[in-house]
């Protein structure tokens, strides 16, 4: 399946955590109140991310032009950018200093049951898969997302959606979500933590049930690894190998259903990468779709 680009470019703050206080669950604010793509700052970054795709030769699925973007200035200097069909929701967040700002939440591409399954079924026929065969997984979408970033840093992140197909359960269905991103800091700062978070959609997803989750713990590593994620459903293994480095990963795992958080955490320079990951797993009610809400930071300093 090819994979889709979505290029965005946010600034992050300094030091603050991904996950802090919620002004409001649902903001009423529409984030084309924010689009400034007509600007000539929102034609050049809008033409600056059509350039930085082509040079790293991407097979985009698209005509690449920068008309087919939109370019929004959500706070003051934090600029979004992506494709004009990509779903963005905004949320009011309080700042550790009392502050309030905006935030983007991508949202993971809604489907009708009838879509759904019109998908699945061409895929199945694409790839030669028997629906009476064994259950297997079968990615529903993938999106990767390049880049939020300042003066200070940058994190790339992408995400994938599968669905367990040929099941046995005539009550739930199975859809897993892996997420993972590369961050580096610039110039003098260094990366202090960068994390990814991803949270039920209450306005499109079908309720949510855990199944499975991985890391199931924080992780600690005096220097560089590889591990491997992986969640099984009915016998039926899925996995994501990823890197992780000194000084660990901290995750973050809710009461709620399909709502994650994954922080890499440490410090290290620029020049120097830190991957961040996990991988999710719930069943919602037979024939519903799981929709997410996810997205990326970062902090870095110059201590």
């Amino acid at each position: 399946m090819k994979r889709k680009i979505l290029l965005l470019l946010m600034s992050v703050v300094l030091v603050a955590a991904l996950s802090v206080s919620y002004v409001s669950a649902k903001s009423p604010l529409e984030i084309s109140k924010y689009d400034i793509t007509d600007s000539s700052v929102g034609a050049q970054l809008a033409q600056e991310a059509v350039q930085r795709w082509t040079g790293h030769g991407w097979n985009l699925n698209c005509d690449c032009s920068y008309k087919d973007l939109k370019v929004y200035e959500i706070n003051p200097g934090d600029y979004l950018i992506a494709p004009a069909s990509a779903k963005i929701e905004l949320e009011s967040v309080k700042q550790p200093d009392g502050s309030v700002k905006l935030e983007p939440w991508i949202v993971t591409g809604p489907r009708s049951d009838s879509l759904l399954q019109a998908e699945s079924d061409s895929l199945l026929q694409a790839e030669g898969i028997s629906p009476m065969g064994a259950p297997y997984w079968l990615e529903m979408e993938s999106w990767c997302f390049e880049r939020f970033q300042n003066f200070m840093g940058w994190i790339d992140h992408c995400y994938a959606i599968n669905k367990l197909i040929g099941e046995t359960d005539s009550q739930y269905d199975y859809w897993e979500l892996t997420h993972y991103a590369t961050a580096a800091s610039k110039g003098p700062f260094r990366l202090r933590w960068a994390a990814l978070e991803c949270k039920r959609n209450t306005q499109y997803s079908s309720t949510m049930l855990w199944k499975d989750w991985y890391p199931k713990s924080d992780q600690e590593v005096p220097s560089c690894g590889s591990i491997t994620l992986g969640i099984t459903v009915f016998g039926i293994s899925l996995s994501y190998s990823s890197q992780i480095c000194n000084s660990g990963w901290d995750i973050t795992k809710y009461a709620e259903a399909g709502k994650f958080v994954n922080k890499w955490y440490g410090k290290v320079g620029s020049g120097t990468e830190r991957e961040v990951a996990y991988m999710v797993c719930v069943k919602v009610p037979q024939n519903g779709y799981a929709v997410w809400d996810i997205r990326a930071g970062y902090g870095c300093s110059l201590f």
